[in-house]
């Protein structure tokens, strides 16, 4: 059986379509930065012609996260110093909650339900990915405390991490109340957000929640716990109730008329 080695991290080219493994194949030599790696998620976007301005259920969005583009960023999350280091804190701060059963929004090439088992004494995690690889499937065949499951099952998670995942979908607060309404009482939600203009897939529609998201969750029904030490993006809140959309939809319309004017704010005292 034939691997290809992309920057070191080898794989079965079984694992891969034709189309995966030529683009692979053609990747630089040497490991990337991830500027690089942005700027070629964004010729991909361009490539099928997609606008992060207009309604993206008109447009072939469903093909730019099955491009391959996603394995390579898989890949190179696996072996990025800083991606690692964001996966190991938010792991650390899972293995303080108590939290057994958890799932992994958006889990794609599955480093993450990697890290938390290694750091979970007897956790059991479910991918929920809705563009998953082979290849990510295959690699985590061996691990038996890992699963991907199709969708959230209603209250019945310790705890739901949401890496990179909020910035990308249409409706944030829809997702986020899904994703809050597959806690148990008492268990918690981390959302790892990036509501900036890194790269075109990250949605301007959502940017006005860069500093206005834990108070959109607080009317939803989430209590904010604070921040993950060495993730400082990654934001915990605890589930202790019912949970309000109407209430979320509210604050959500309010931030999006502020929320651009604190973002201003914000940059210019970081600029001061």
């Amino acid at each position: 059986m034939t691997d290809i080695s992309i920057w070191g991290y080898s794989m079965p080219q079984s694992w891969l379509s034709q189309d995966e493994a030529r683009y692979l194949i053609g990747l630089p030599q040497v490991l990337p930065t991830v500027e690089w790696v942005w700027e070629e998620m964004d010729r991909v976007w361009q490539q099928f012609g997609l606008n992060n301005r207009t309604p993206l259920d008109r447009q072939p969005i469903g093909d730019f996260y099955k491009h391959p583009v996603w394995l390579m960023n898989g890949v190179f999350t696996a072996l990025d110093p800083v991606s690692a280091s964001h996966r190991e804190a938010i792991a650390r701060r899972l293995a303080t909650s108590g939290a057994k059963l958890i799932a992994d929004y958006g889990g794609g090439f599955g480093q993450l339900a990697l890290a938390i088992t290694r750091a979970v004494p007897g956790a059991r995690v479910s991918i929920i990915e809705p563009y998953p690889s082979r290849a990510g499937i295959e690699q985590l065949q061996p691990e038996s405390r890992i699963q991907f499951v199709s969708d959230i099952s209603a209250e019945s998670y310790d705890a739901i991490v949401a890496q990179d995942v909020l910035e990308h979908v249409a409706d944030p607060i829809r997702l986020a109340g899904e994703l809050a309404g597959g806690v148990r009482k008492g268990g918690i939600v981390i959302f790892a957000n990036c509501f900036y203009p890194v790269i075109q897939c990250h949605l301007p529609s959502t940017f006005h929640l860069r500093h206005t998201f834990p108070i959109v969750m607080k009317a939803l029904g989430l209590r904010y716990v604070g921040r993950v030490a060495g993730a400082s993006h990654a934001q915990v809140f605890e589930r202790t109730g019912h949970l309000d959309i109407g209430s979320a939809r509210r604050a959500e319309r309010i931030s999006g008329m502020l929320g651009p004017l604190l973002n201003l704010a914000y940059a210019t005292m970081s600029r001061a």
